[in-house]
């Protein structure tokens, strides 16, 4: 999928007045996949959430996986959007790629639905077979490409540390963040951190480097690689 299918632009309309039909469609969907998962969130209970009809969701978009894709195109889009604003595109790369996952991390705060949902899809997705992990991460190497310091790189890929370390410390947070919250209240110190950015530090340097022993294996990059 191109990459500028993905890139945050300025939505059609306010949230709260996105009432279409298939907006409906859409945000039952989202509901329903992150409270029942993919697999359990029928075509016929998302059309009685949405309260519009089997055939209207047909008609916008033809199958059940193909409402998902569109889930999904929609929630990068929406969080890129989040994330771009937090970004100074004139700072360091190391700089630009904290305040990058400060935006995504932001935005998930004011979006439980949709934290919810990416959460179940990292833990559930065994296959592979839902978009929205690679086309974030499709999304992050956009954005930290528009940076000046990446724009005037040499050879190599100045991208891959930065853009894996963003999407770690944005989609690893949602993975662990059940568990931290366990742990917190184990051991009664309230609740973590929410609506205020990272609750886990940004490293000061690339967070994926080779290990500086030769004979150590070399951490594979191979995820940070755009298809």
């Amino acid at each position: 999928m191109p990459i500028s299918s993905v890139a945050p632009q300025l939505p059609d309309a306010p949230p709260s007045l996105d009432l279409t039909g298939k907006a409906r469609i859409r945000h039952a969907a989202l509901q329903l996949f992150a409270s029942k998962g993919y697999a359990q969130a029928s075509l016929r209970r998302i059309a009685q959430r949405a309260n519009v009809s089997l055939a209207l969701i047909g008609h916008h978009f033809g199958s059940k996986l193909l409402l998902r894709e569109a889930v999904d195109r929609w929630i990068v889009r929406r969080l890129g959007e989040a994330a771009l604003s937090s970004v100074d595109l004139c700072a360091p790369l190391g700089d630009a790629a904290a305040q990058l996952a400060y935006g995504y991390q932001a935005g998930l705060d004011a979006e439980p639905d949709m934290r919810a949902y990416l959460r179940r899809t990292v833990l559930e997705d065994v296959r592979g077979e839902a978009q929205v992990l690679s086309l974030s991460l499709e999304q992050i190497r956009q954005i930290l490409g528009q940076v000046s310091e990446a724009a005037r790189a040499g050879g190599g890929d100045p991208l891959a540390p930065w853009s894996a370390q963003v999407f770690v410390q944005v989609f690893g947070q949602l993975v662990l963040e059940p568990a931290l919250r366990r742990d917190v209240a184990r051991r009664g110190g309230g609740a973590l951190p929410s609506g205020a950015g990272p609750c886990l530090p940004f490293a000061p340097s690339p967070g994926l480097r080779r290990p500086r022993r030769a004979d150590a294996a070399p951490v594979p990059l191979g995820l940070v690689h755009s298809r």
